[in-house]
C-alpha cells in the first residue's frame, strides 16, 4: 500500500508494490512493442526481458502476483495505442478526473493523492511543442546537448526529448542517445516507469543486439529517485561525496540500480548524482509540481539556496517557482536552454514569492518567452484538469550579458483549433521590467498601449470612496452614485449600478458572495465610472494584467485612467454614454442560481455600438492610436469566442 508522505518528502513505496509496477510495464512494454502477442502471459514477457537470463526472477514471483497483473492488462487490445500512451497507461496514480470521482467515490483517494503533490502529466502535444521549440536550435551543435527533467514523472518530457534528438540525428543508434538523458522524481515508481516507456522507444526504433535488461539498466543509471530541489550546481562544493556506500537500493530488487540515500546525505551537486553528466550544452525542461513545499527538515536549508523562498520561508510557498530557479541554477554551461509549463501565477500573483521569481527573470541573461493559457472553453491540460498555464522557453548563449524578454496574450481556444493554437503561437517584446507581472500581449498595438498607460496615469482610485464590500442584497437600496463590481469576470467585466426591482428574481433569495462597492462624489462620475469599467479597453487591460477569471480590489484600484485625464466635455460626454449604456444593460440582466441562491450579471458585450463609443473617446485622450480602439473591438470578439484566427491575429506584429 502506498504512504504519501508530505509534499516535501519523497513517496514510500512497498517493495511489493514496486514488483507489481515493474511487472505490469514489462508485459505493456514487451506487448507495445509486439515483442510478445496479446495472449502471451507475464512469464512470457519477463522471459523476454531477461532474455532467459534470470529464470529465477520468474520463478520467484507469487502466482498471484502474475494472475492479478495479467487480469489489469487484460484491457490492452491495440499495441500502438500502448506504446504512444505508455506514461499515462502506467500513471501510478491512475487515470483519475473529476468525472470518475463523481461515479465512483473510491477513487476519489486517487485524485486526492495526485492534488497533493501536484502530478498532472502534461499532454503529448503540450510537450511536442516545448521540446520542439527549445531544442530545433540546440540539438543540432556539437556536442550533443544533454536534458535533464528534475520532476520527470513517469517520462512525457524524456520521451519528447529523445523523439528530437532522434530526428536531428538520425545516424545515431536511439540506445546511445538515450545516454543524454537525466530525470528525477519523488516518486519511485514513477522513476521505474519514466525507463520503461524510454525502453519501449529503444526497442522501437532501434533493433540493438543488448537484452531489454542490458538496455533497462544503462537508461536506470540516469533515472534516481531524488528530490531535485537537494541538487546543488556541479560547481558547488559540499564536504560529502556521494559513493557507493551512499546510494542505496530504495526498491529492494536486485535488478534495480540504485538510487541516492538523502536520509545520510542531505544536499548534493548534478554532477555528484550523475556521474555521466558533461559540462556540455544542457536543456533542463519538465512540469513541476503544483504543490505547496509542505513540512520539511531543510526548508531554512532552502531559504540560503533559493532566492524565490528568501522572502516566505513558509509550508505554504509554492513549489514551481524553485524549480524555475532550479533551471537556472543547474545551468552552469554558457549554453543553456530551459521550459517548462506551470500554473499562470508565475504572471499575475503578487505574493513576495512571485515578485522574487520575477526579478530573478530579469536579471538573468538569456532570451525569455511567456506562453498563456485560458482553462476556458478549453483548457491545456484537458478537461478534467482545469487549469490556467503559463509556458516559458529559455534560451542563453555565450553572448548574452542581458535578459531580452516576450510574450503572448491569454489565449482561449476551442479543442478544434488546438492543434493550430500550438504551433500558432507568436511573442510581443516587451520594454519594461516584469516584476510586478508579466503582461500577456498579442502585437505591437498592445505593447505601445501597454507602455503607455503604464507611465504616471492618475489610479483609478483617486475618484470613489475605499473600496468595500457588500452583498447583492444591499445593492438594491444604493443611491446613484454608486457602482458594483463582481470578483470574477469571464467575457465581460460585471459592473453594475443598482438593480431595477423588476429584474430581481422572486423565487430565490439573493446571493450573499461579496461585490465591490464604489461609491463615487456625483452620479455623472459614477456614470463615467461605469462607462470605463464597461469600456472595450477595460477589458482588455483586465485580460492582460490579471488571470483571465478574478476581478482583485488593486486591479480596480490601480486601473491607469481617471476622470483627471479628460477635458470637461470629454468627462460629460463619457458619463452621458455610461448612461445609455446603462439603460440598456439594466434591462438584460443573467441570473444564474447556485445552490438556492441567485446572483445577477449585466452583461455588456452585445452592445458592440455603445462600448465602441466610449472606446472613441477614451482613446485619443490617452495618447493611444486612434485605431486602437478597432484594434481593442477585434481582440475582445476575437477573446469571447475563442477563435484561433492567426492571419488575423497577428496581423501586427510586423
Amino acid at each position: 500500500m502506498t504512504q504519501l508522505r508530505e509534499p516535501g518528502a519523497r513517496i514510500s513505496r512497498s517493495s511489493s508494490e514496486l514488483l507489481a509496477w515493474s511487472i505490469v510495464s514489462i508485459w505493456l512494454v514487451a506487448y507495445s512493442t509486439r515483442s510478445i502477442k496479446r495472449n502471451d502471459g507475464i512469464n512470457d514477457a519477463i522471459s523476454w526481458f531477461f532474455a532467459h537470463e534470470n529464470v529465477e526472477v520468474v520463478n520467484a514471483i507469487p502466482k498471484y502476483v502474475i494472475l492479478e497483473c495479467e487480469k489489469a492488462l487484460s484491457i490492452c487490445d491495440d499495441p500502438s495505442s500502448s506504446f504512444l500512451f505508455l506514461p499515462y497507461i502506467l500513471d501510478p496514480h491512475g487515470p483519475i478526473n473529476r468525472t470518475s470521482v463523481l461515479q465512483d467515490a473510491s477513487s476519489r483517494a486517487a485524485r486526492d493523492s495526485k492534488r497533493s503533490t501536484g502530478v498532472y502529466y502534461t499532454p503529448i502535444d503540450v510537450a511536442s511543442y516545448m521540446l520542439n521549440e527549445v531544442m530545433c536550435a540546440i540539438v543540432k551543435e556539437s556536442p550533443l546537448p544533454q536534458v535533464f527533467d528534475p520532476a520527470c514523472g513517469t517520462g512525457v518530457f524524456l520521451r519528447a526529448a529523445l523523439i528530437e534528438l532522434s530526428t536531428a540525428h538520425p545516424q545515431i543508434p536511439i540506445h546511445l542517445l538515450s545516454r543524454r538523458l537525466f530525470g528525477t522524481d519523488i516518486d519511485p515508481v514513477a522513476i521505474r516507469i519514466a525507463t520503461f516507456v524510454l525502453l519501449a522507444d529503444c526497442i522501437e526504433n532501434d533493433k540493438c543486439h543488448k537484452s531489454p535488461f542490458d538496455v533497462w539498466q544503462s537508461l536506470r543509471e540516469n533515472l534516481l529517485c531524488v528530490d531535485a530541489l537537494r541538487l546543488d550546481p556541479s560547481t558547488f562544493r559540499h564536504n560529502t561525496s556521494i559513493g557507493a556506500s551512499n546510494r542505496t537500493d530504495s526498491s529492494h530488487i536486485s535488478w534495480n540500480t540504485p538510487d541516492v540515500d538523502e536520509k545520510r546525505v542531505t544536499r548534493f551537486t548534478l554532477s555528484q548524482i550523475f556521474p555521466h553528466i558533461k559540462d556540455t550544452p544542457l536543456a533542463i525542461i519538465g512540469n513541476p509540481p503544483y504543490a505547496k513545499i509542505g513540512s520539511r527538515e531543510d526548508l531554512d536549508t532552502l531559504s540560503t539556496r533559493f532566492s524565490t523562498m528568501a522572502s516566505r520561508t513558509t509550508e505554504s510557498s509554492a513549489t514551481f517557482p524553485l524549480f524555475i530557479e532550479q533551471m537556472i541554477r543547474l545551468s552552469t554551461t554558457t549554453r543553456s536552454v530551459g521550459t517548462m509549463v506551470v500554473p499562470l501565477s508565475l504572471a499575475c500573483n503578487v505574493g513576495p514569492q512571485f515578485v522574487a521569481l520575477r526579478e530573478l527573470i530579469e536579471r538573468t541573461p538569456g532570451t525569455w518567452r511567456f506562453a498563456f493559457f485560458d482553462r476556458e472553453p478549453h483548457s491545456l491540460f484537458g478537461e478534467d484538469v482545469k487549469t490556467r498555464n503559463a509556458i516559458l522557453f529559455w534560451d542563453r548563449t555565450r553572448e548574452d550579458g542581458c535578459s531580452n524578454i516576450s510574450s503572448g496574450p491569454l489565449l482561449k481556444w476551442r479543442s478544434v483549433d488546438r492543434a493550430q493554437m500550438l504551433t500558432s503561437i507568436r511573442f510581443t517584446p516587451l520594454t519594461s521590467g516584469i516584476s510586478k507581472g508579466i503582461p500577456k500581449l498579442d502585437g505591437v498595438s498592445q505593447s505601445r498601449a501597454y507602455e503607455l498607460l503604464t507611465k504616471n496615469r492618475t489610479p483609478f482610485s483617486n475618484h470613489y470612496e475605499p473600496l468595500a464590500r457588500i452583498p447583492l442584497a444591499q445593492s438594491i437600496h444604493a443611491d446613484p452614485c454608486t457602482i458594483f463590481v463582481s470578483s470574477t469576470a469571464y467575457n465581460f467585466v460585471n459592473v453594475f449600478l443598482s438593480p431595477p426591482m423588476e429584474t430581481l428574481p422572486t423565487r430565490y433569495k439573493l446571493s450573499e458572495h461579496p461585490l465591490y462597492c464604489l461609491r463615487f462624489q456625483s452620479e455623472e462620475y459614477a456614470m463615467l465610472g461605469f462607462a470605463l469599467l464597461s469600456s472595450y479597453l477595460t477589458y482588455w487591460w483586465w485580460r492582460a494584467t490579471q488571470d483571465g477569471f478574478h476581478v482583485p480590489a488593486r486591479f480596480l484600484n490601480n486601473l491607469p485612467f481617471g476622470a483627471i485625464d479628460f477635458s470637461a466635455k470629454v468627462h460629460f460626454d463619457l458619463a452621458m454614454r455610461g448612461a445609455d449604456l446603462w439603460a440598456l444593460v439594466s434591462k438584460q440582466p443573467i441570473v444564474s442560481i447556485n445552490k438556492g441562491k441567485a446572483s445577477l450579471a449585466f452583461p455588456s458585450h452585445q452592445f458592440r455600438r455603445e462600448r465602441l463609443n466610449i472606446d472613441e473617446l477614451l482613446a485619443p485622450c490617452l495618447g493611444l492610436d486612434k485605431n486602437f480602439s478597432s484594434e481593442l473591438r477585434r481582440f475582445v470578439d476575437d477573446t469571447i469566442s475563442a477563435k484561433f484566427d492567426r492571419p488575423r491575429k497577428y496581423r501586427n506584429l510586423d
